[in-house]
């Protein structure tokens, strides 16, 4: 049987709040690793729009995006067991590290620089965790290396905006 190949187009963002200068990360509860909150782009949507959303759905905080163009694109595939039915929001129901793998998807997300004077609200089912960190601590804890460039990307935006 031939492997099935997808595109899809997500969006999130870097939060931080000036108090103290922190970042908000969450850990997925999907393959339990630390990242920035993203999420698919929905019929109808624009990335901005997706981007707003998903980082409120699932770290809970409403943030605004400060800059208008992406901090970065970055694209990746990864392998897994989709819902394709339309029926659940989880599209993935196994991710190759859990045995899944039917699927080969090529996955692009971009990421803007996002602002918020908030404390974390309720957030969704996607993190199991989620904590406000200094720069120097999400770039330890974020679990991959294209994500640690979009953040020291954001660093470098604020750092240069002082």
């Amino acid at each position: 049987m031939k492997q099935q190949i997808r595109e899809e187009i997500s969006a999130g963002g870097v939060v931080f709040r000036r108090i103290g200068d922190e970042f908000l990360i969450g850990k997925h509860s999907g393959y339990h690793k630390w990242v920035l909150p993203k999420g698919l782009v929905e019929l109808g949507e624009t990335p901005e729009i997706a981007a707003v959303r998903e980082v409120e759905e699932e770290v809970g905080v409403r943030a605004k995006i400060i800059r208008r163009e992406p901090i970065k694109k970055i694209e990746y595939w990864y392998y897994a067991d989709l819902d394709l039915s339309g029926t659940t929001t989880r599209r993935v129901k196994k991710y190759a590290e859990g045995g899944g793998g039917k699927t080969k998807v090529r996955k692009q997300v971009l990421f803007y620089l996002m602002e918020t004077k908030e404390d974390l609200g309720k957030g969704g089912w996607e993190m199991e965790e989620r904590k406000w960190v200094s720069y120097e601590e999400g770039r330890e804890l974020l679990a991959f290396e294209t994500e640690r460039e979009v953040f020291d990307e954001a660093w470098k935006m604020l750092e240069c905006s002082r």
